[in-house]
Order: C-alpha cells, then sequence, then structure tokens
C-alpha cells in the first residue's frame, strides 16, 4: 500500500504524537508500505527516510492556522492517489483517524470546570475551528474507521459523537524497547550520583548533570525515594497536584525530579510557597530521558486528560511503576498494586498523597515485583506490533474502498 500519514509535525525532537510519527512510518516500511508523510515540518535528518510534503499554513493567528492547515492538506492530498490517507492530526480528506491528540469537545468540559468558563470556552474561536473539524472527522460522512488508544475515548466517542462500535478500533500504545528497556536500569545508581546533590541548589534549565567524582561517590549508596514527572505542559499534566501531594506526604525524605521546559520559575515559587523547594528539582529538557526514568522508584503522571501518555509506557518499559489519573487512557495497562496505581482525577490529592505513601512503605523485595511487573507489560506493547495492527486496519479499509 501507498499510505500518507498526515502530522503537522514529524519529530524525534518531541515526545508524544510527533515521535509516534516517526515510529510508525519506521514501522510500516519495515511491513513493506510505500509511506508519505504530509505535515509541515519534519526532521532535517529524517528526510532521507521518508517522502515528506509540505503544507503551507497561514499563520496569522492559531485559529486560522488550524483551519488553513486542515483545508490545504485535503486539498494536497486529492492531488495524489494515495492507498490510505492516516491522520495523526485533523484534518480533511482522511479515510483513517488516530485520536492522537485530546478530544477537544471533552477537553473543554473537563478543564474549564466552572459552568460559566465552560460557556465562553464553547464559543472561543480557537475551540470552535476543532470543534467543527471533530464533527467532520466524527460524523456519518467522516473518517471509515477511528483508532483509539483506549477504552476511555472509545467510551468518549460514543457519547459526544455516535460514533458506532464498528468504525472504532483500539490499538494500545507502542513503546521503543530498544530504548527503553530494564537493562538502563544498570545506570541507576551513577544517574541519582549525578542527580541527588543539585537538590536544593535550584538548578534549572537544559542542565547536563555533572556531580562530579567526590559527590558522585557520597551519593551512589542514597537510597532517598526519587519521584520522576516529565512533561512540556506542567499544568495540564498536573505537577500543581503533585506538589500539592509532596508538601503532604508522612514520607518527608521523598523528593521529585522535574523533566521539562514548561513555566520552571512560577512552579518553582510554588514548591517554596509549599515549603517542599528543597525537595524538588526542575531539570529542564533532557536528553537519552530513559536514565531518569530509571533512576526513579516512582513516575507520577495526575494528567488531567489524554488518549495515552507515552511517558507512562516508556517508564514502565524501564521498569519504574506510574501513578497515573483515570482520566488517562494509560490507564488502561495499570494493574492497580502490581505495576502502579490509578487515582480518579488531577485533583485527587489526597488519594495521589495516600498512594505515594503507600508505595514508599512496601519492602524492597515488593517494590523489584512491581518492577518486573511493569516491563512484562511494556514488553508485550512494541512500536513493531503498534505497526503491525495499523495496517491491519487499512488493509481492512483499503477492501472496504475498492468493493464501494
Amino acid at each position: 500500500m501507498h499510505i500518507a500519514l498526515v502530522r503537522r509535525h514529524c519529530s524525534l525532537k518531541k515526545a508524544g504524537a510527533e515521535r509516534y510519527c516517526v515510529n510508525l512510518f519506521r514501522g510500516l516500511q519495515k511491513l513493506g508500505h510505500q509511506v508519505t508523510v504530509i505535515g509541515e515540518g519534519i526532521d532535517e535528518e529524517l528526510r532521507s527516510e521518508v517522502e515528506f510534503l509540505q503544507v503551507p499554513v497561514n499563520k496569522w493567528t492559531w485559529q486560522t492556522r488550524t483551519q488553513a492547515f486542515a483545508k490545504n492538506c485535503g486539498t494536497l492530498i486529492r492531488k495524489h492517489s494515495f492507498d490510505i490517507v492516516h491522520g495523526l492530526s485533523r484534518v480533511e480528506g482522511l479515510d483513517t483517524f488516530r485520536l492522537t491528540d485530546p478530544m477537544q469537545t471533552h477537553w473543554v468540559k473537563v478543564w474549564y470546570r466552572h459552568p460559566v468558563s465552560q460557556w465562553l470556552q464553547q464559543h472561543n474561536p480557537r475551540h470552535r475551528a476543532i470543534f467543527e473539524l471533530e464533527k467532520q472527522l466524527y460524523g456519518p460522512s467522516g473518517v471509515r474507521r477511528v483508532i483509539v488508544q483506549s477504552k476511555l475515548d472509545a467510551r468518549l466517542l460514543t457519547e459526544y459523537f455516535g460514533v458506532d462500535e464498528s468504525r472504532i478500533r483500539r490499538i494500545v500504545n507502542g513503546v521503543d524497547t530498544r530504548v527503553f528497556n530494564p537493562g538502563v536500569r544498570e545506570q541507576r545508581l551513577v544517574v541519582r550520583s549525578e542527580v541527588l546533590p543539585r537538590f536544593g541548589s535550584h538548578a534549572t534549565g537544559n542542565t547536563s548533570f555533572n556531580a562530579g567524582t567526590a559527590a558522585s561517590e557520597r551519593f551512589k549508596s542514597d537510597d532517598s525515594p526519587l519521584i520522576v514527572f516529565a512533561s512540556m505542559d506542567f499544568r495540564r499534566k498536573g505537577l500543581d497536584s503533585l506538589l500539592a501531594s509532596l508538601s503532604l506526604l508522612k514520607n518527608r525524605d521523598v523528593k521529585l525530579l522535574v523533566l521539562g521546559a514548561g513555566d520552571i520559575a512560577g512552579y518553582q515559587r510554588i514548591a517554596r510557597s509549599l515549603g517542599v523547594g528543597q525537595r524538588v528539582l526542575f531539570a529542564g529538557r533532557q536528553s537519552s530521558i530513559e536514565r531518569y526514568y530509571a533512576a526513579g522508584d516512582l513516575f507520577v503522571l495526575p494528567t488531567v486528560y489524554e488518549p495515552f501518555p507515552n511517558v507512562n509506557l516508556e517508564a514502565m518499559a524501564c521498569g519504574t511503576p506510574v501513578i497515573t489519573t483515570a482520566s488517562a487512557g494509560g490507564a488502561d495497562i495499570i494493574e492497580f498494586g502490581r505495576n502502579g496505581y490509578v487515582i480518579p482525577n488531577a485533583w485527587a490529592v489526597q488519594a495521589l498523597t495516600e498512594q505515594i505513601d503507600y508505595h514508599f512503605q512496601l519492602p524492597t523485595a515488593t517494590r523489584q515485583a512491581m518492577s518486573d511487573a511493569c516491563w512484562e507489560i511494556a514488553s508485550k506493547l512494541r512500536v513493531e506490533e503498534n505497526a503491525r495492527q495499523v495496517a491491519q486496519v487499512f488493509e481492512e479499509v483499503l477492501r472496504e474502498k475498492q468493493s464501494a
């Protein structure tokens, strides 16, 4: 098949959907398919791997950019004869669509909790542009199949848009186990020796940790409980609640390593106001993030809502148990008390506090068993298997198109 993948950016320098686009086109190519990526931009080093068609957009406002990208993609798609056009972004002219970004219709409802705010945002041009695209995608004349990553989004598609179950296919996300695997835990003590001495130093930004030999030797045996949080959107992924929880823990030795380029200065102030400033290190964006997953004892992402946080699965592949919310698609792969924990929502601070305290009072052998269970689950969810299942949906849709 000649398959077109549509995503605004296809990149290994970003997280989530942009990285998934790269994994998918590589996986489909390995299966023998011809792939073209359509979007605004792609990493320069990826251009030699895949055909790329650039879409011009009007960047005057966020609304015009969204609408222009959707429309111009549709125009470009009609000029080519692809067997299947698969969307990882909301655009026109698709055969299939993967619910990759949060469903905007639901997101506005859960994010803007006050009724007045909800009403105002329903009429916000920025949101309305996406509402209309979602109606087109999920309506009766929309895409032939919607791929979801969780039971949550399958249910939301039916509740909000009346999408029949026959149009929905659930394919859980995959992880690159060549990068994310228990083997990285061999670096655990080294990374902790780099990280732990910096708590209380207020180091920020994209810092390349180098603790020095003396500090390294001093902290090699440090068994401080360490939580890892990673996101480029601190507020939406629940860092406020995590900091509040940190201040309420019975175990005052627990430290928090925050990765990502969010509002570091603002959240440092919040941490200090809660009295936990010395127990939180904002490390900025880090390459080789798998090393930091392995250094942690627990990965916590109390996100408000999203289809499937890749970071949860990546952390699990590195043997690190996860705490996430029932409103995150990744909750599907969490077996409570076996490989992690699920709290009701992003604002359930008390529940989050109780689970963190519970985890760190477990015997070492029990926590090691949880680490092993994390890999047991993650090892079955590889990017190669994800690509194979997605290709099966494409073949199903192509037969349907040919017989129409």
